[in-house]
């Protein structure tokens, strides 16, 4: 019971320590020696779908392949939950283990059967060669991992073999953490916004708030950058706040036909707190609830649809504006036209490219923005960028707003206000300017 693993019956980590060393002390001549890392993907989705005895059945079910091709080869063990070790001992040379490393992952993929039940199960690897008598098995785990990280990041379901430029892209990416957290806290985070206009171009209806940050040495970091790391530590439910709470105080200032979008994540939808923090920024900033939306992609709707509905229709019933965002980039998306409680969709900028060359993307935009009016939804077209495109969308009327470089990129709260006071100088203005955003 001290040595192996109550579920699967493998050696646990401290034992396969044991019979690693065992191994080692054993060769004759050194060698190239590897070690893997195997993640099983998605296995939280069976748990979560078919319950936790099935997953326990399909983690026995993984172990026996193991135990079949790793024979009396190679030293296999279980080291939590759906993540399992692997030792190759007896090559000697890392050409020829690493291809063995490849096989082996290859061979250990595919179909696993049981209970009248059939999965495709696939695996991220993360794995490291090194000369015997190098071998540490703490400092493999770790390099292993390191490996597994860019796996999961790059290639998911494949298997990667660690080099040096991981180690200093994960000491530098430790550092960026330290950084972003620092900058939370001093609040020096900043916002962009991004105007969506008129078709015509002759009136701005909202802005998309865009969280910026300037590293004090590095430079503008690229908010998929700095986003991603933030939800990896926990902390972008306080961009979140931030951006809510900056945002519904800008657009506070700004003339009352113009609302401001903000981007939620998922992580933010997975509590209440979100309906408290917008209740708190809209009260801060004595600001109309229709005039802030709120935009969620599909992946916010994913884990838990139930619960981010019940949370988006309160939000609703509160005056806010939903948005689907990206639309049309998932697998499940006109579904969820119908299930949730929707304002606005807005087209993601993969419609719009190429409609002037490809008739087929054109009428595949056309159509989603038909389906989308059957069902009441104001559109917003991303991604505009050239004369050409807008003329189209605006002959067939595609767009009830129009967001893009065509018009205008992101641009600081300066000069927006220059801006939208330009326009309201524009002869004619004074119908638009009485305009409500829907």
């Amino acid at each position: 019971m001290v040595r192996y693993d109550s579920l699967t019956g493998l050696p646990n980590r401290t034992y396969f320590s044991d019979l690693v060393q065992e191994a080692l002390a054993e060769r004759k001549k050194p060698g190239t020696v590897g070690f893997m890392v195997l993640d099983v993907d998605d296995f939280k989705h069976v748990n979560d779908m078919k319950g936790h005895v099935t997953g326990d059945r399909l983690l026995c079910a993984i172990t026996e392949r193991l135990r079949r091709l790793a024979s009396d080869k190679m030293i296999v063990g279980h080291l939590m939950g759906d993540e399992f070790i692997v030792f190759f001992p007896n090559e000697t040379n890392r050409r020829d283990l690493e291809t063995r490393m490849h096989r082996f992952h290859e061979q250990l993929r595919g179909n696993y059967e049981f209970d009248g039940m059939t999965f495709l199960v696939s695996f991220s690897a993360g794995c490291v060669t090194v000369p015997s008598g190098d071998f540490r098995l703490e400092e493999m785990q770790i390099r292993a991992d390191l490996a597994l990280f860019e796996t999961k990041s790059r290639a998911k379901g494949s298997v990667t073999v660690f080099e040096q430029e991981m180690d200093e892209r994960y000491t530098d990416r430790q550092k960026l953490k330290d950084d972003l957290r620092d900058a939370l806290a001093s609040n020096t985070l900043s916002v962009a916004y991004q105007p969506m206009f008129v078709p015509d171009g002759s009136s701005i209806e909202c802005c998309e708030a865009l969280s910026r940050w300037t590293h004090p040495e590095r430079g503008p970091v690229p908010p998929t950058v700095f986003i991603q790391i933030a939800e990896e530590m926990g902390i972008v439910s306080d961009i979140t706040r931030f951006m809510v709470m900056r945002a519904c105080a800008d657009c506070a200032t700004w003339p009352a036909h113009m609302g401001v979008s903000v981007n939620l994540s998922v992580q933010d939808l997975r509590g209440t707190s979100i309906i408290d923090l917008v209740a708190e920024a809209l009260e801060a900033a004595k600001l109309a609830p229709h005039r802030l939306h709120l935009e969620v992609t599909e992946s916010c709707l994913m884990e838990e649809p139930v619960k981010v509905q019940a949370i988006l229709q309160e939000l609703r019933a509160r005056g806010i504006t939903i948005a689907i965002d990206d639309f049309g980039t998932g697998y499940s998306s006109l579904s969820y036209l119908d299930q949730l409680p929707l304002d606005v969709i807005k087209i993601d900028r993969s419609f719009v490219r190429n409609i002037g060359e490809d008739p087929r993307r054109f009428k595949l935009l056309r159509g989603t923005v038909n389906l989308s009016r059957e069902l009441g939804l104001r559109i917003v077209v991303e991604g505009v960028e050239t004369r050409e495109q807008l003329a189209l969308i605006n002959k067939y009327q595609c767009a009830d707003l129009v967001q893009g470089y065509v018009f205008a990129a992101p641009m600081s709260p300066d000069a927006l206000r220059d801006l939208y006071e330009t326009l309201a100088r524009k002869p004619g203005d004074s119908r638009r300017r009485g305009r409500r955003v829907a």
